[in-house]
């Protein structure tokens, strides 16, 4: 018995071993017609844009949730750029079809790469920055070292650092493997998919027709398990404190059926912000940007307009 489980050790230890060394994405992949990649040291960030109609009154980065892409924002981006607002959606790294890091990288922030990425497009000016769930608190750091013209808030989710004592645990070769089939082979299933998306959303028509590869299809890219493990403890948590520095008008929006945010994170979100407008999706769920796109787009233009 000890001799087979060594065995199996080995062999886990050598796929791991050659699946870390495929995690850059590959910038000739385009999964969707208008994929575009942003270079920078050892990443690759895939994004899109969506195009302003008409006269273009501003340029918004929008940054996607935990699990999510690109994709979560499928339903806001063409009303927000009907109205005149040029869209940029960007997979953060580690997620969608962007670099799974890795220990052999030099590692840089997130907020640094989204930086550079707004500065490649348009040099010098000030971005509209949007931000849902774990994209909401990499926004507000961006805010707090860089001008920009406003920060949209949807169901924010505060970043916080991870016990450092689980470190080599949830970044060895043996877990990188475990969570990487996890999500090749546990988002297969189609019906489990859609149960995560109503508990998501508290919407069962929306989860019953939603389209599970928009979901699924990035999470089995190259390495998604084992880039999340590493990403763990390479993110810059939410800076809550120095909120002050952020001199825009901010726009909250509140989930009132939100059971991935508990009421003390919410509240951490809001304190941090005592003068920003708020609004509250009644009977929506956390992914609320996704199946009550065109309420919250009424309300992110009404903010915007004013």
């Amino acid at each position: 018995m000890k001799k087979i489980l060594s065995i199996l050790c080995a062999a886990a230890l050598l796929i791991s071993s050659v699946i870390c060394l495929a995690y850059a994405a590959d910038t000739n992949y385009k999964p969707y017609e208008n994929s575009e990649y942003f270079t920078y040291g050892d990443y690759d960030i895939h994004y899109r844009i969506v195009p302003a109609k008409g006269e273009r009154k501003g340029r918004i980065m929008m940054l996607h949730g935990f699990l999510c892409s690109t994709y979560a924002w499928r339903n806001m981006a063409p009303i927000l750029a009907d109205a005149g607002y040029e869209c940029v959606l960007a997979d953060l790294p580690n997620f969608g079809y962007s670099t799974r890091e890795t220990e052999d990288m030099t590692v840089v922030d997130r907020e640094i790469l989204i930086e550079e990425l707004m500065e490649s497009i348009a040099p010098a000016e000030e971005w509209i920055i949007a931000g849902h769930s774990m994209g909401g608190g990499v926004a507000v750091n961006i805010a707090e070292e860089i001008p920009v013209k406003a920060l949209l808030l949807y169901c924010p989710a505060p970043q916080s650092e991870f016990p450092a004592a689980a470190e080599k645990i949830v970044t060895s070769k043996p877990m990188k493997v475990l969570m990487n089939a996890f999500f090749e082979y546990g988002t297969k299933l189609s019906p489990v998919v859609k149960l995560v998306i109503f508990a998501a959303t508290m919407d069962w028509k929306f989860a019953a027709d939603y389209d599970v590869s928009g979901v699924s299809a990035p999470v089995q890219y190259d390495g998604f398990g084992a880039g999340m493990c590493e990403m763990m403890y390479n993110v810059r948590s939410t800076d809550l404190e120095n909120t002050e520095k952020i001199a825009c008008p901010v726009l909250i929006c509140q989930a009132s059926d939100d059971i991935i945010l508990n009421s003390s994170m919410k509240e951490q979100m809001n304190s941090a912000f005592p003068e920003a407008v708020t609004y509250t999706v009644e009977g929506g769920g956390h992914q609320c940007i996704e199946n009550r796109a065109e309420e919250l787009c009424g309300v992110t233009l009404d903010f915007l307009n004013r």
